[in-house]
């Protein structure tokens, strides 16, 4: 197993030096760029990318895509509390101030044009007070459904929000 694990990190290691080296062929000496993210998107990475994709696109129809779309759930208060409520989200281990963040650059960036104009965003102690108020016993198909339908009949929010689900709707 050893030898095994040795090999593949030799492996790894000449194909990056021979990618270094066509670079130097090239004339671009410069090491490949490494991307680099702010501590919410990289708690949002770890924590949410998984399902909701790098972007906040996934397949919509087992998890729900958030870009352009989770801004939607901001128009109502109950909706605003939804995205804070939600098991996954509000037993996360992240710190109140750590969640707060990654609950922001979801809403704000990868939200878009969901957002509603002039929403505020939220704040450490609203949601260090709805994480202690968990959706653990509700059906979260059906809360969501109702929410869903009061937004898109009331407030113009996207279809898009029907899709997941979409075979229950």
């Amino acid at each position: 197993m050893r030898a095994l694990l040795a090999a593949v990190g030799l492996v790894s290691s000449l194909v990056q030096m021979q990618g270094l080296m066509a670079q130097s062929l090239m004339g671009d000496t410069r090491p490949p760029a490494v991307p680099t993210f702010t501590r919410p998107q990289s708690n949002y990475l770890l924590g949410c990318g998984g399902c909701h994709g790098e972007n906040g696109i996934s397949n919509s129809k087992l998890v729900p895509d958030l870009h352009d779309q989770v801004g939607f759930y901001l128009n109502i208060p109950e909706g605003r509390e939804y995205l804070v409520r939600l098991p996954n989200v509000a037993f996360s281990i992240m710190s109140d101030q750590e969640l707060t963040d990654v609950l922001n650059f979801m809403v704000f960036r990868i939200g878009g044009a969901s957002v509603p104009a002039h929403t505020a965003p939220y704040t450490i102690a609203e949601v260090a007070r709805l994480r202690k108020q968990p959706l653990n016993e509700v059906s979260l198909v059906d809360y969501r459904k109702r929410l869903v339908d009061l937004l898109i009949g009331q407030h113009g929010a996207s279809q898009k929000l029907r899709v997941y689900g979409s075979d229950r709707y």
